[in-house]
């Protein structure tokens, strides 16, 4: 038998703090099954289980209504009995068929209230009008909350409301007047981020003088009047609107640089001009509209980046600084890093659907003529179909003097036959004159020869239209037998050399690596990246005729 000594060193697990043991507890995450489990395994795991501090209940990963109910009261009775124990996070998620099990939920609100929890989401469905207990207004520790579906206490205007420390609130599918949002926002002195999503019954979105306020996030499915917010650390505003752009004052946010808009213009309208003209210090602006427009027309001086589903036929663009412009065919959370050696000029990209063809070419064109500040485009495009790229041999019928640009980047994501990369290519290239340009794809190079050899030439023969002392140089020391084996691209850089008139492909020999600062690479960031998500699954883009 092993003497005490050696059972304590073999249990040394036991003996770590109970702060620690409740972390590597919520790391592995597990049901409440499992927590059962553990807690028979002796009376120090009975112990840590009863006092662990964040509650889940779940009434799907229950097989019958009396045992979830059972287990709810259960277990937080059994927690709120531990000493000195404070709850970090209850999260509760069911339904509600009768009165006995309000009085439960009730209970347990009540309960956890009083140990101060820290961060509480409560989800139930809106047709059981399950109203919150009065009490959760006196959770001054309190920091996160979110409610779904539930009705807000009957008090909330009626009695003082402690949220003294809250910093996040989310409201979802809850009923709202315009005094609650106002007089809630006015009771959280520290709150940072508000979020409203397809609440019901306000007509306005007012919050005056508050002075933590950073984010705004918006979504209603019904009409909203105005958006009036004094906020001077106010910094990112997300509106998702599908009745129409409500009358917004924001003058007075001076802090407010990035914003995204989702939906369609003022009622009675079918433009959206002078729509910056509510955010004059806007910096990163994403706009996604979900129908067809006479005028988009954006003028701001601060405008850095553009981030849209626009059409390029109908978006007109006064924007001096603006060095980023992302133009979206479908949004692409994980887009690909760009290498891009003139980052410092003002940049377009174009994350292409299918529907990419002629009449888009065109219109890129014409987009390009119109705002001559690009100078660097890249395109990503999944070709699906390949009638589809042939059909750009059309554009050969119209000679047009090229569109100088310092770089060109194209991605070709498909498994498409080369001809219809070609055509891509040819197309592309009809359009403009790059100094430089890169292919990029999923497949290696190498597999690729036909294009990289198409590439090379339609370059060179671009510049002995009028330049003919322009070289052409690869990371390859022979574009057709050197690739490296899985390279994924190969640039193409005009430098200025000695004349060489009628150089063939295979017989160029002066070719130098070209090197891509991984610095250069740009991606966005993570809250552009969820503002993205906000509302770009909501309003993809509009499939061209």
């Amino acid at each position: 038998m092993p003497s005490e000594i050696e059972t304590r060193e073999m249990d040394r697990i036991t003996q770590l703090p109970d702060l620690i043991i409740h972390y590597i507890l919520s790391c592995i995450n597990g049901s409440p099954e499992e927590l059962v489990r553990m807690s028979v395994l002796s009376k120090p795991w009975l112990h840590l289980t009863a006092s662990f501090p964040l509650l889940y209940f779940k009434i799907d990963d229950f097989k019958s209504r009396e045992t979830f109910f059972k287990y709810l009261e259960y277990t937080t009775s059994r927690f709120c009995r531990q000493d000195v124990v404070t709850a970090s996070t209850l999260k509760l998620v069911t339904d509600i068929h009768e009165q006995a099990e309000i009085d439960i939920v009730n209970r347990c609100l009540e309960l956890l209230s009083k140990k101060g929890v820290k961060a509480l989401e409560i989800d139930v469905p809106r047709w059981f009008r399950y109203r919150l207990p009065n009490a959760l207004l006196t959770v001054s520790a309190l920091k996160s909350l979110t409610i779904c579906g539930c009705e807000l206490p009957s008090s909330l205007m009626v009695d003082v409301v402690k949220f003294k420390s809250l910093i996040w609130l989310k409201l979802e599918n809850v009923s709202l007047d315009d005094e609650a949002i106002t007089y809630l926002t006015a009771s959280c002195p520290l709150l940072k981020d508000f979020r409203i999503t397809n609440c019901h019954g306000f007509k306005r979105f007012c919050v005056y003088g508050h002075q933590n306020l950073q984010r705004v996030m918006i979504y209603y499915k019904t009409r909203v009047e105005r958006i009036d917010i004094e906020a001077p650390n106010l910094c990112i505003l997300g509106i998702l609107a599908e009745r129409g752009a409500p009358q917004m004052n924001l003058a007075s946010c001076k802090k407010l640089t990035t914003v995204a808009y989702y939906g369609c213009p003022i009622t009675g309208s079918n433009c959206f001009t002078d729509f910056l003209s509510n955010f004059p210090f806007v910096e990163t602006l994403l706009l996604a509209t979900g129908c067809k427009y006479n005028n988009l027309k954006l003028s701001s001086p601060s405008l850095r980046t553009l981030v849209s589903n626009c059409d390029l036929e109908e978006i007109e663009l006064s924007t001096p600084n603006l060095v980023s412009f992302n133009l979206f065919g479908n949004f692409h959370i994980n887009e690909p890093r760009v290498s891009d050696p003139t980052c410092l000029k003002a940049c377009m990209r174009c994350y292409s659907d299918d529907c990419i063809g002629t009449r888009w070419f065109w219109k890129l064109r014409h987009f390009l003529d119109k705002n001559d500040e690009f100078k660097v485009l890249n395109l990503y495009i999944h070709a699906t179909y390949s009638q589809k790229f042939r059909e750009l041999a059309k554009l050969k019928t119209t000679v047009l003097a090229p569109y100088d640009l310092e770089h060109v980047e194209l991605q070709l994501e498909s498994h498409e036959q080369s001809l219809a990369h070609i055509a891509f290519v040819n197309a592309v290239l009809w359009c403009c004159r790059p100094r430089s340009l890169t292919l990029r794809s999923s497949f290696p190079v190498e597999e690729q020869n036909d294009v990289v050899k198409f590439t090379y030439e339609k370059l060179l023969k671009q510049e002995h239209q009028g330049h003919t002392n322009i070289q052409i140089v690869s990371p390859s020391s022979s574009l057709l037998i050197a690739l490296p084996r899985g390279e994924k691209a190969i640039s193409f850089v005009k430098k200025e050399g000695p004349n060489f008139i009628g150089t063939s492909f295979t017989s160029l020999v002066n070719i130098k690596p070209v090197v891509q600062e991984e610095a250069g690479n740009q991606t966005f960031d993570q809250d552009t990246k969820n503002l993205c998500c906000f509302g770009f699954r909501r309003f993809g883009r509009r499939h061209e005729k």
